[in-house]
């Protein structure tokens, strides 16, 4: 866009966004991107409980500029810019500009890592070429200016997501053309046998309008009578890329992954749209660190609004934390500069937590950073290490 879409007021927090995008959107698009399960217990607990736990500082660290490395851990064996990425949400053109594409050229400028919804509005490979060509601009102009030295950090990666289909040869082809496209994991969503009970959706049924369509072709629904014996030898059989499941909340399925070989697991509710009632995912997050302990990468997705929630996830157990409503806050509000102005603003903010927590390491985010708010005592209630941190990739 030529001008910015914030002459007048430029937000300085993701709530600013939401309200600007809230203020934006129409009433039936509002409902589908804010709305959680029955009485959004859940929903709003993914925010809540992250809020209990306190980040204890420490000082007469040196701290100086030059001193913080807010890389992330080394995920399958490569360090990302920062410890957090876009999650895969559907249907961005709904808040307007040019959705994914907006998303995409936002993320890869910073060099910060993509999923993608199965549920797009824009063709997987327009969607990784607009970011990939996003890039190489940067890394010419940085070129220019460094004499040759382009990009200095690692550049984003693109990861797919999607509901495995019954009508399986779907859902092969869907994974042949994203791995073609470019795309290095699956993030499959297995939280969603059967769609949460919304009662927006069932006050009114949404619908995309007829300008939008979903790219990956028919919905596919998720097959309810999957399972672990079967579907990871099938999806093994048929693709390279990472495989990560998406929806997990309990410490016993974190005990199937590693035993099933997974490249990694997203701990998350499905935002609060599934079942209300199930724990928040920063709740969730510790037990099931504390099953894989370091084996395989964790995601962590659920009410990260702030810096500060990554700095929060990653001291119980994350390794990447990844942004949804933020990010669609962000891209209603002002498109790709919007997009680009989240991302910013969570960045700028964790590097501050990070300075005054007193760690200038992602690797030093560890559970004795935190305190755990407990309205039933008196003071905090210290976290401790867990022995399994110190072998945790660096």
């Amino acid at each position: 866009m030529s001008a910015s879409a914030f002459a007048q007021v430029k937000p300085v927090s993701i709530a600013d966004l939401e309200k600007i995008a809230l203020e934006k959107l129409p009433r039936n698009v509002r409902a589908y991107y804010e709305g959680g399960a029955e009485d959004e217990i859940t929903l709003k607990e993914n925010i809540s409980s992250l809020q209990r736990y306190r980040v204890v500082p420490r000082y007469l660290v040196d701290v100086g500029p030059d001193k913080l490395d807010v890389r992330s851990r080394a995920i399958w064996g490569k360090k990302q810019n920062v410890p957090f990425a876009i999650a895969p949400s559907a249907f961005h053109r709904l808040a307007g500009y040019d959705g994914e594409l907006d998303v995409a050229r936002a993320a890869a400028k910073r060099g910060i890592s993509m999923g993608l919804s199965s549920s797009a509005t824009s063709e997987l490979e327009d969607v990784i070429s607009a970011g990939r060509f996003a890039s190489s601009q940067v890394t010419t102009d940085r070129q220019q200016q460094a004499g040759g030295s382009g990009h200095d950090l690692a550049d984003s990666d693109w990861w797919q997501q999607l509901y495995v289909s019954n009508i399986r040869s779907d859902t092969e082809d869907f994974i042949h053309r994203s791995e073609k496209a470019g795309y290095t994991a699956l993030l499959i969503t297995v939280d969603r046998p059967y769609l949460g009970r919304r009662h927006s959706y069932l006050r009114e049924k949404f619908e995309l309008p007829p300008h939008l369509k979903r790219t990956s072709g028919t919905k596919m629904a998720q097959d309810p009578s999957m399972h672990w014996d079967e579907l990871i030898p099938w999806l093994r059989s048929i693709t390279e890329m990472k495989i990560l499941l998406k929806g997990i909340l309990h410490p016993e399925d974190a005990a199937l992954a590693i035993q099933h070989g997974l490249d990694g697991v997203v701990v998350s509710n499905h935002g609060g749209r599934q079942l209300d009632g199930a724990p928040a995912t920063i709740d969730a997050l510790p037990g099931i660190a504390d099953v894989i302990q370091g084996r395989i990468p964790i995601f962590f997705d659920g009410g990260v609004r702030k810096g500060i929630d990554v700095f929060r996830a990653l001291a119980l157990g994350a390794d990447m934390v990844l942004l949804g409503r933020a990010v669609l806050w962000g891209l209603a509000a002002g498109g790709e500069e919007g997009v680009g102005l989240a991302l910013d603003i969570i960045a700028e903010e964790f590097r501050l937590v990070m300075a005054l927590a007193g760690v200038t390491d992602v690797t030093q985010i560890r559970r004795s950073t935190l305190a755990l708010v407990n309205p039933y005592q008196v003071g905090l209630n210290h976290l401790q290490d867990s022995a399994w941190e110190d072998v945790r990739p660096k």
